[in-house]
């Protein structure tokens, strides 16, 4: 896992797009084998995400992202992204913190609003050429990032 980790602690995911999601799937996915939460690549990967919340407390990555091959900002949030990302995040803290409590609060403040990025594509079907905006995106990802944390931290 580590050799296909980007310089910059990112990953690339092929189902999602593309960094933000393949960083969650990495680190989600190495801590639920046991990787501890001090490893350097975990750590790199937490420090990426850390770095890319945007000032609204939420994530979002461009389809360009995935047609260059490095991370592409949206300048805007989405709900699935955010989910990823701070899904990433709980896998790593005992407890919630300010990046944590910032991703969960857009969340819950956007979850029923329909901006242009509620239907912004976060599936990838073709990379370089063919994205999909997937209707049931905007609930699984965020109920199940409530859930996570409910069980959690609660």
């Amino acid at each position: 896992m580590e050799k296909n980790q980007e310089k910059d602690g990112s990953w690339y995911g092929r189902w999602g797009i593309s960094y933000i999601y393949g960083t969650w799937a990495a680190i989600t996915g190495m801590r639920a084998v046991g990787v501890k939460k001090d490893n350097d690549a975990i750590h790199r990967g937490v420090s990426w995400l850390e770095h890319i919340q945007n000032k609204d407390g939420g994530w979002g990555e461009s389809c360009k992202s995935d047609q260059v091959k490095e991370y592409i900002a949206l300048r805007a949030s989405t709900l699935s992204q955010t989910a990823w990302a701070v899904d990433a995040l709980m896998s790593v803290y005992d407890s919630p913190n300010e990046m944590i409590d910032k991703g969960i609060h857009y969340i819950i403040q956007h979850i029923k609003k329909r901006g242009w990025t509620y239907t912004y594509p976060t599936g990838a079907a073709l990379p370089g050429s063919f994205y999909i905006y997937y209707h049931s995106y905007n609930y699984i990802w965020p109920l199940t990032t409530l859930s996570h944390y409910q069980n959690k931290y609660k």
